[in-house]
C-alpha cells in the first residue's frame, strides 16, 4: 500500500528504512519535539522496531506507522497513534530528517496520512499536538486544515532534554482537510 502525491509518498516501513529511523532517533529537533521517541543505538534495534513492533501495533488497531519517501528515498516517518475507534479519533505526528524539512514535503505528509486516517479508517477527527515554540509544525497544519483547539501546559516532555514542553493542540475533520 503506498499513499502518493507528487513526489512525496507513504509506505508501510521496511527493513531497509532503518537508516532512517536511527538518524531520525538521533536527530536533535526530533528528540526535543517528539514525546517518546526510542533512540535507536543501532541498525538492529530500528530493524527489529520496524519489524516487530510497528506491525503488532498496526495489527492490534492501536498505530499505523508510514515511512515517509521524497523521490523514492526514505526521509521520515508518519504515524497515526492512539487510534481510538469508539471516538473515531486519533493523534497524528510526522517527522522528517533535516535534509528533508521543507514546508512541501511536510505539508504532503501530513495530508497523506489524515487522507489515509479519513479514508481507510473511517476517523471522524484527527488531532495534533504541537509544542508552543514549534512554529514551523503549527503553520504546516493550520496550511492542510487543521484548527487551533487549545494549549495544554507542560503536555508533553521532551525526548532529548526531558524539558517540559507547552503544547499547542489542534483538529480536523474530514470537511476541513485541504
Amino acid at each position: 500500500m503506498a499513499l502518493q502525491d507528487g513526489q512525496v509518498s507513504l509506505r508501510r516501513p521496511m527493513a531497509g528504512d532503518a537508516d532512517t529511523l536511527v538518524a531520525g532517533s538521533h536527530d536533535a529537533l526530533v528528540r526535543e519535539f517528539m514525546q517518546g521517541v526510542l533512540r535507536h543505538p543501532d541498525r538492529d534495534s530500528a530493524v527489529r522496531w520496524i519489524t516487530e513492533v510497528a506491525p503488532a501495533l498496526w495489527a492490534s488497531d492501536k498505530a499505523a506507522y508510514f515511512t515517509v519517501l521524497d523521490g523514492g528515498q526514505a526521509v521520515g516517518l508518519a504515524e497515526l497513534v492512539d487510534l481510538r475507534a469508539e471516538e473515531g479519533a486519533a493523534e497524528v505526528s510526522v517527522w522528517l530528517l533535516p535534509a528533508a524539512r521543507s514546508m512541501r514535503a511536510a505539508t504532503a505528509a501530513l495530508r497523506l496520512v489524515c487522507r489515509f486516517g479519513f479514508e481507510q479508517l473511517e476517523l471522524d477527527r484527527i488531532d495534533a499536538y504541537a509544542a508552543a515554540d514549534n512554529m514551523p509544525v503549527q503553520v504546516v497544519g493550520a496550511f492542510i486544515g487543521f484548527r487551533r483547539a487549545g494549549h495544554r501546559p507542560q503536555l508533553f516532555r521532551s525526548s532529548r532534554t526531558h524539558q517540559l514542553h507547552d503544547a499547542v493542540y489542534a483538529t480536523v475533520v474530514p470537511g476541513e482537510l485541504c
